[in-house]
């Protein structure tokens, strides 16, 4: 899958996207595919490395917390939810920019 990616500390320059391993949902975690991720305030401090010593990453890291998409994998334990559902939540401080993402909090997307 594809996914914008950061090998190192820095601004927006430092990302590009490479090809990476899929990631999947643990237990009570689902999977979606990615129609859209945001970028809140903490996402370019943590590729900025200014949140470090709080939020210290392994890198490379795919950037973004925060995304909406389609359910297509289901994680052990997770009621409620089933594949092709369209819902929108956050998982990690990472791994949203990308075309898959584990979330480990999610709603349901409105119909409209």
């Amino acid at each position: 899958m594809r996914a914008a990616r950061f090998q190192e500390y820095g601004g927006a320059e430092n990302l590009v996207i490479e090809q990476v391993p899929e990631p999947h949902p643990g237990p009570g975690e689902i999977r979606i595919r990615v129609a859209a991720a945001s970028v809140n305030p903490i996402d370019w401090k943590v590729r900025a490395g200014a949140a470090r010593e709080v939020l210290p990453l392994e890198l490379p890291a795919i950037p973004g917390r925060d995304a909406a998409g389609v359910v297509d994998e289901i994680g052990d334990g997770v009621q409620g939810v089933d594949i092709g559902d369209r819902v929108f939540g956050l998982g990690d401080v990472t791994g949203a920019t990308a075309e898959l993402a584990v979330l480990s909090a999610w709603a349901h997307a409105p119909a409209t």
